[in-house]
């Protein structure tokens, strides 16, 4: 497979950043004042937390479990990982402590970096005897309920330790996703396929430089927020533009008051905004004349696009396509002609193919499953050689998705035809769903599916049978204890011997 011709990854390109260019702003947080952080602090901010994982003995090729929400923490930690030598396991910290304990039994760290509140609420997997340290980057209100490996980084004795970037094509990253076996995958990635992914889709966008400001929208435990909002603007010396709060803001005026140049957003968002912006009074403001904003995470119908774009005043919403497996791999071009309503053109060093049900290509305008291959393309999920073989084979990643391409290269998506879906952006396992409704005693099985509603809106419904009658809200505690609110279905089924019913 093809690597980097320039061997320089993107950490290497950010320390040079904050060398030549220390003054520079690299991250800017909506929510708090005089929370900007210089290229130069965010690499002294690095070095002090690698100085941190150094006075816990940290050794290389060790996995350390990071469980942080977006911000600065994230991002000095991620670094400092990179920086030591370690494995970088990226959760989910939003998970639920049945869905966490999954997850952990899965990738078995060493360390957990995280916050006390996340440290209480998960105390039984991130306490776990073969996870030493669990490090708290805050302090915590109650420390009885705080696992007992727990230890507060203001109560350690600790010297910065100066960042260097990897050597070689390590592991970068180890990212969780499903595939409708009910379980956990890891999907491990490597540090220069990062950056290549994020060199792959710049050639595709109106240039990013030092004075870009990229809008940070997406969670960066996800491989896209992760590939798309940190390694590619970090690479090219932009700023990021963070806040938790962009939902309760005006978001024409915050890309004009600070001119952002790149945004990606979630349809979900898009959708959200849509029906915001319809009640906006008075003209838009004045955007960066090269604005660029992007779609990801789920499919968003092109209307949806072309209405965003409308309502600010900007050209529409483009698309790009990209699997935990894959990172970013398909985009729609901000400098060339693009296809209403296509996910884009593969970047540079990705190969493709559209096949049918025996493996044969089908021409254009055909449906068929979509099989990526490419330097950013996994090379088998985490110690799952079975799983591996099953999806992986002659170095073709089969993604389950169903797309059809047309005469000038662009790929358009049909449906998923794997047991996992999308519900605000969010990957869904079907079995895994079942799985826990079977946990109820007077479920015999469940069987969950989705019905995109009349905005192509992805609902999840689950039907079940039943050996006694059921109280629609006694499951829907036993689900919510289990699992995110997202994977929550919305529309039951009860069936019962020879009687059915149905509740909404």
């Amino acid at each position: 497979m093809a690597r980097l011709s320039n061997p320089s990854g993107f950490l290497h390109r950010f320390i040079n950043f904050a060398h030549s260019q220390p003054d520079q702003c690299a991250i800017r947080n909506l929510d708090q004042t005089d929370a900007d952080f210089s290229y130069r602090q965010l690499l002294e901010h690095a070095c002090r937390r690698k100085g941190a994982l150094q006075a816990l003995e940290l050794g290389v090729g060790e996995r350390v479990a990071l469980a942080l929400p977006n911000g600065v923490e994230f991002i000095a930690c991620y670094m400092a990982l990179l920086g030591s030598g370690a494995v970088p396991v990226i959760l989910n910290y939003r998970l639920t402590p049945h869905e966490m304990a999954k997850v952990i039994e899965a990738a078995t760290p060493t360390l957990v970096i995280t916050l006390a509140e996340l440290a209480q609420l998960h105390a039984g997997a991130f306490g776990d005897g073969d996870i030493r340290h669990c490090l708290l980057l805050d302090v915590a209100q109650d420390a009885a309920a705080l696992p007992g490996n727990a230890v507060a980084l203001h109560s350690m004795v600790s010297q910065p330790a100066p960042l260097e970037p990897p050597a070689g094509n390590p592991l970068a990253s180890i990212q969780y996703t499903y595939r409708g076996l009910g379980r956990p995958l890891g999907v491990p990635h490597r540090y220069h396929d990062l950056t290549l992914s994020s060199d792959g889709l710049h050639e595709h966008f109106v240039p990013q430089g030092p004075g870009s400001v990229h809008l940070v929208t997406l969670p960066l435990y996800a491989i896209f927020g992760l590939s798309v909002m940190l390694v590619f603007p970090l690479s090219v010396g932009a700023t990021l533009l963070m806040t938790d709060t962009l939902l309760n803001r005006d978001l024409a005026q915050v890309l004009a008051e600070h001119q952002v140049s790149f945004a990606c957003l979630v349809p979900d968002v898009i959708r959200y905004f849509n029906l915001r912006l319809a009640k906006r009074k008075g003209p838009p403001p004045t955007l960066h004349p090269q604005l660029m904003l992007y779609s990801g995470g789920s499919h968003l119908p092109a209307d949806e696009g072309q209405k965003l774009g409308e309502l600010l005043g900007c050209r529409p919403v483009l698309q790009g396509y990209g699997l935990t497996e894959s990172m970013p791999m398909l985009v729609q071009s901000s400098v060339a002609a693009v296809s209403r309503g296509a996910m884009g053109a593969p970047i540079r060093n990705v190969q493709l193919r559209v096949v049918d049900s025996h493996g044969e290509d089908v021409r254009c305008g055909q449906i068929g499953e979509l099989l990526i291959r490419g330097p950013m393309v996994i090379e088998g999920y985490d110690r799952e050689p079975e799983v591996s073989a099953r999806f992986i084979r002659d170095g073709w990643l089969h993604t389950g998705d169903l797309v059809w391409r047309d005469e000038a290269g662009q790929l358009f998506f049909y449906c998923q035809r794997l047991r996992i879906s999308k519900i605000k952006a969010q990957m869904i396992d079907f079995t895994e769903i079942e799985n826990v409704a079977r946990l109820h005693p007077h479920v015999v099985d469940a069987r969950a599916y989705v019905v995109p509603d009349h905005k192509e809106v992805n609902v999840l419904h689950l039907s079940l049978r039943c050996r006694q009658p059921l109280n629609q809200s006694e499951l829907t505690a036993l689900l919510g204890q289990h699992l995110s609110g997202f994977k929550l279905p919305r529309v039951f089924e009860f069936l019962m011997l020879k009687e059915s019913a149905h509740a909404s």
